[in-house]
């Protein structure tokens, strides 16, 4: 895979240092690699409003810092070594969008003009920067509720910029996939989306430039053949890996997993770059022989493996959400797995960052 490219320093407006700010992790018994930090959002049983952000080192597990008591009125997203919550819903549509340094610990809140959400839509986020220019930037997507005839309307944001104020942004080129997180992933200059076509394209993908603030006019094509894929939606993520778009696929009738990175946006061009056997990742498949159903039941063997990044020594890390909702690191070297810290059923993973560098998203 290609190495990471850098990105510009923050612009200046996001780096002051106000109240309240991450608080480094007191757990002094394992220490951070150097590897990178897991953004992950951990939801209050006992109080649904509120949720934990938490940054925890991949390859060793610990806690090194968090901030508790968020609201669940915000979209939680991180790129380029910062993480961006933004007011979605009630009274937090009031609220500034908030940007959070992990490196430095700042919280700066940014006011915004507030975006009209009529009550027959939804919105979805995805946070994102442009390489060149170092400008960070929040996409959000309406989507109408109407079954009589669902659409699509889009506004960006630009952090640190002139106005901090929603500017309309053109419609996608097909309706596209907001509500499953696996179904998109961001990478540096574009977002991406899995479209939600019933029809033999199902793996197509729409691409958002965010420096040009507009969509590829053309979907890129998934890596498989539409009558090889063996499988449903359900079965198909994107992900961003070391700043690339990784394309994987969950055969459960070969009880693989096969990964493809994009080598050419333009061309359409896909790399096949790792084929697991799913019980090297997935408890429960080891002893696993026969075909399984196109969607298995989930019994007493996990279904689904997230990659999450690679690690410096080769090593590649996955979020598997059920039943526990566990890191799992895979050693292609031995071809095991290890669980390295258990983030419990009420987690989702945000994001992962490394000092000013996109890793993944999750």
């Amino acid at each position: 895979m290609a190495s990471t490219p850098r990105f510009a320093a923050p612009p200046a407006g996001l780096m002051a240092p106000p109240a309240p700010r991450f608080a480094p992790s007191h757990d002094t018994t394992r220490r951070p690699t150097g590897d990178a930090v897991l953004v992950a959002a951990v939801y209050d049983a006992a109080d649904i409003s509120r949720v934990d952000v938490k940054l925890v080192d991949v390859a060793s597990g610990a806690v090194v810092g968090k901030l508790e008591g968020q609201s669940t009125g915000h979209a939680i997203a991180a790129t380029g070594g910062l993480i961006c919550l933004v007011p979605t819903r009630g009274k937090d549509k009031a609220a500034p969008v908030r940007v959070l340094n992990p490196a430095t610990g700042a919280v700066t809140d940014i006011p915004v003009a507030t975006a009209a959400d009529g009550k027959t839509s939804r919105s979805s986020y995805v946070f994102g920067q442009v390489p060149v220019t170092g400008e960070y930037k929040v996409l959000r997507i309406h989507t109408s509720t109407s079954r009589d005839k669902p659409s699509q309307s889009c506004e960006i944001l630009t952090l640190g910029g002139r106005g901090q104020r929603w500017r309309p942004a053109p419609s996608p080129p097909a309706l596209v996939g907001t509500e499953i997180p696996r179904h998109r992933a961001v990478t540096p200059g574009f977002a991406h989306f899995f479209t939600t076509s019933k029809m033999a394209d199902h793996d197509g993908i729409a691409s958002f430039d965010l420096a040009k603030e507009q969509w590829r006019p053309s979907l890129l094509q998934g890596p498989l053949p539409s009558e090889d894929l063996h499988c449903c939606r359900s079965s198909l993520s994107l992900v961003a890996l070391n700043g690339c778009l990784v394309f994987v696929h969950h055969d459960y009738r070969s009880c693989c997993i096969d990964m493809w990175v994009l080598a050419e946006l333009e061309k359409g061009r896909w790399l096949r770059v790792q084929s697991l056997p799913m019980g090297s990742v997935l408890r429960g498949w080891e002893e696993e022989t026969q075909p399984a159903p196109l969607i298995p039941v989930q019994r007493r063997r996990e279904i689904f493996a997230q990659p999450l990044m690679v690690l410096d020594d080769g090593r590649i890390a996955f979020w598997v959400g059920v039943p526990n909702g566990v890191v799992r690191v895979y050693d292609p070297k031995t071809r095991k797995c290890k669980d390295v810290v258990g983030m419990g059923r009420s987690c989702s993973i945000v994001g992962l960052c490394k000092g000013s560098h996109q890793l993944g998203f999750a």
